[in-house]
């Protein structure tokens, strides 16, 4: 919270402002020193610890990072506060502000920054700094904070893995801001460049105009369009790119279908948009972004594609659930997933056909563990139950069945905008301090890939082990 302080103190927007993140600040060195000062008998960390932690921490830091919020009057309702936070750490871009013209600059800052500590992780960035424990157990944390079905070492000790990943992240995000700022968009100040930036990088959402991108120049959505596309990719491609290792990258399956889904998408968007602008680039453009912003779940809009024909609502709902690649820092179920499910589900077909016939599962060449398939199956089951559910229980506002699903889905994807009241142009406040309170719970299980809080809320977890 130092960064927007300085943002603050920049631009003198009085002592409120500043006490807004100094209390906070002095609040978590407060507690963390207390709870430092007793040491466990026990620090061995199992799976449940791991759950349990990352679970907890995420609660926690959107508890404190909502403060500011409150206290600069900005969302002086907790609830409403809360789903902010959550909304930026998470990822999501959903907003409860109506008027994001009327937001002080330390808002607008702390809201997009969140979103760039939340993209990668926000334990495997204290992963990155702190000395990694002899028995290995931090790897429990990655694999409950990380998104996809399957979650490894890039090299042997894992401090040395998120110190990678975060090098990476943090090159791509500085070429994007100086891009930005660089380039012939005047709009785009160096503060703009920042919010964008981080944005883009933490696939969010969060903008600083009520129109997102729209009105910025095609450099720019062009710009943003292809680094939404990148920051979709599996940071591990990346790694194997800079050690030489293109053999890896071009045969990966999950790069063929993100690239290829995204290509379908773009031909049949652009089609159906360009009898509504008659002008073929700018209809590519626009289609670009939006699906480019969609599967990478970063949520900007440069149109209202809310009122573009219904055959592009459907290609947009599928991209929400879709989402991009595992290892990345979007959200959704996961390409690599929808490819394990389909493969599972040919081979199934297949061996109704001829029982006798043993179909082995294998992506990239390698051979897919039972273990991994069948928990491929379960997350895919619990994602639509937690969908059902949260679109039930929001349905008490009395919203039509559009806003309420795709505000489910957006949150549970970690998108930010969906459809009808709650599309590009809309906001997350028609809904009650219930509904929002769920929409919260839910973006949270999402980013978390919705087993770490199951376990978290599980009776089972807080017995003691024997």
């Amino acid at each position: 919270m130092c960064l927007p302080l300085i943002v603050s103190l920049i631009y003198q927007e009085g002592l409120t402002n500043a006490i807004a993140f100094i209390v906070p600040i002095i609040l978590l060195l407060a507690i963390g020193y207390l709870f430092n000062v007793k040491k466990a008998r026990n620090t061995k960390m199992l799976a449940r610890e791991g759950f349990v932690i990352v679970g907890l921490t995420w609660f926690i830091v959107s508890l404190f990072g909502c403060i500011p919020f409150m206290i600069t009057n900005t969302l002086p309702n907790f609830f409403d506060a809360f789903f902010e936070m959550v909304s930026g750490f998470t990822t999501t871009g959903a907003s409860v502000i109506t008027d994001v013209t009327k937001v002080c600059h330390s808002i607008l800052f702390w809201r997009s920054f969140s979103h760039w500590i939340g993209g990668m992780g926000v334990l495997v960035l204290i992963l990155a700094i702190i000395p990694e424990s002899k028995d290995g157990s931090a790897m429990h944390i990655l694999r409950a904070e990380s998104p996809g079905p399957q979650v490894g070492k890039l090299v042997s000790k894992m401090q040395v893995t998120s110190r990678i990943l975060y090098l990476i992240y943090l090159v791509l995000t500085i070429v994007l801001i100086l891009l930005l700022w660089l380039g012939p968009d005047k709009d785009m100040t160096l503060f703009n460049s920042l919010i964008y930036g981080l944005g883009t990088a933490g696939t969010g959402g969060f903008a600083v105009d009520p129109l997102s991108l729209e009105l910025y120049t095609p450099y720019s959505q062009y710009v943003i369009s292809i680094f939404m596309i990148i920051f979709g990719i599996n940071f591990s491609m990346f790694y194997l790119i800079l050690i030489g290792n293109l053999k890896e990258v071009f045969k990966n399956e999950e790069i063929k279908w993100y690239f290829g889904i995204i290509i379908i998408s773009l031909i049949i968007v652009t089609s159906a948009i360009y009898p509504m602008y008659n002008d073929l680039e700018m209809s590519f453009r626009k289609a670009l972004f939006q699906i480019a912003s969609i599967i990478s779940t970063t949520g900007y809009s440069s149109a209202n594609f809310d009122t573009w024909p219904i055959i592009t609502h459907a290609v947009i709902v599928v991209l929400m659930i879709f989402g991009a690649c595992a290892g990345s820092t979007a959200g959704g179920t996961k390409i690599t997933r929808v490819n394990i499910l389909f493969k599972s589900s040919v081979n199934k077909i297949k061996n109704m056909v001829n029982p006798r016939k043993v179909e082995i599962l294998s992506v990239d060449g390698k051979k897919v563990e039972k273990s991994v398939i069948e928990a491929v199956q379960s997350y895919f089951v619990v994602y639509i139950a937690v969908l059902i559910v949260s679109t039930l229980l929001i349905s008490i506002d009395n919203h039509d069945l559009t806003t309420n699903f795709t505000a489910s889905l957006s949150c549970i994807s970690n998108i930010g905008p969906g459809l009808s009241k709650v599309g590009p142009y809309g906001s997350f406040s028609i809904f009650s301090d219930f509904s929002t309170f769920i929409l919260t719970i839910v973006m949270i299980a999402g980013r978390l890939e919705l087993f770490p809080i199951l376990v978290l809320f599980s009776p089972s977890t807080w017995k003691k082990r024997i």
